[in-house]
């Protein structure tokens, strides 16, 4: 076997331009608790082109000379190799995971990946590499923001940003699997075509509607119980007005808080919530690494329930990340684009 490998490479902060497929080496195990992923295809997440852009091409302990950075923070592929002490998957076992994707520890967009073995579990049956690939990070974050943070029953009214886009889409569909009434907003008939698909109730086109006045005449009062900010930045701010008094705001995107501060949170007896699946890896938290692990064999056993589907937003090679992270950044995409590899 080659000791090479094609990847896709970024060695400074930028835009989509600094992406660079390369041969680099092959990763071989670093102890016998490794595996080695031969990568099928990876999914092509907010968190890469925020890396990229943002500057975790440098070592998570602040070293500026590591060179190259393999982006991808999740993946699925075939177990070419396993450590001895690896007793949870074997060789030739089709997988998925979350792990990569920073200067410390290369990702997914590449040909192959080491990944410690009980960071591994089994991708869905029934379901293709490039459809599984979609999952992962989508799959953990929603999970986090519905089941942990939301706390969400059924007869709840819930409000989700972004609800075509990769985390929105399928929020939905944890959220209708558990009950609750479902209003998300969108941007085109197109994105409304998907979610109502997918069952929300009430659509609301943020660009030529207003938000509030669409909730209050929903809901009967003001707000909902639970509003999922999945578009972060300014959107973060406005979701406070978004939400009842004594609900929940839960946030995923990395925001600035209102120009007053938490002062409407204060007056609302809001309670507001972050998810980050990125800082297991980042803190080197073994145990909430496990945990993940956990959640994503639930996910994989959703899927193959059909109680789950990924909406793939295109399909592409290393040569066309670049063009599908600026759609992605760009607020263009249905669903996630994913690496084919």
């Amino acid at each position: 076997m080659s000791e090479m490998m094609q990847a896709l490479v970024v060695t400074r902060p930028g835009g989509p331009e600094v992406l660079e497929v390369r041969e680099v080496a092959r990763p071989s195990l670093r102890d016998q608790n490794d595996v080695i992923v031969q990568v099928k295809a990876a999914g092509i997440n907010p968190a890469d082109w925020q890396n990229r852009k943002n500057g975790a091409v440098y070592d998570l302990e602040g070293d500026e000379n590591v060179s190259p950075t393999i982006l991808g923070i999740d993946g699925v592929g075939i177990i070419v190799e396993a450590g001895t002490a690896v007793t949870n998957v074997r060789v030739g076992d089709e997988v998925w995971y979350v792990d990569g994707g920073y200067a410390g520890n290369p990702g997914s967009y590449a040909e192959y990946k080491v990944v410690r073995g009980d960071y591994v579990t089994f991708k869905p049956a029934g379901m293709g590499f490039a459809e599984a690939a979609a999952l992962p990070v989508v799959g953990l974050t929603a999970w986090e923001a519905v089941f942990d943070k939301g706390q969400v029953i059924s007869g709840d009214h819930v409000l989700v940003h972004g609800g075509a886009g990769g985390l929105g889409h399928i929020a939905i569909q944890y959220l209708a699997s558990i009950g609750a009434k479902i209003a998300t907003t969108v941007s085109s008939e197109t994105k409304a075509a998907l979610v109502r698909r997918l069952g929300a109730e009430l659509i609301i086109n943020y660009r030529t509607q207003n938000v509030e006045e669409a909730l209050e005449q929903w809901r009967g009062e003001p707000g909902a119980n639970v509003v999922f900010d999945f578009v972060g930045h300014d959107n973060f701010a406005k979701s406070f007005a978004h939400t009842a008094a004594y609900g929940t705001l839960v946030n995923t995107v990395v925001s600035e808080w209102p120009a007053e501060g938490n002062g409407p949170a204060e007056r609302k007896n809001l309670d507001i919530s972050f998810v980050n699946i990125g800082l297991p890896q980042i803190s080197r938290n073994h145990g909430h690494r496990l945990r993940q692990t956990a959640i994503l064999k639930e996910i994989a056993e959703l899927t193959d329930s059909g109680r789950l589907k990924p909406h793939i937003d295109r399909v592409v090679s290393l040569h066309g990340v670049a063009e599908a992270q600026r759609a992605l950044e760009a607020g263009e995409t249905l669903g996630r684009p994913v690496l084919v590899l």
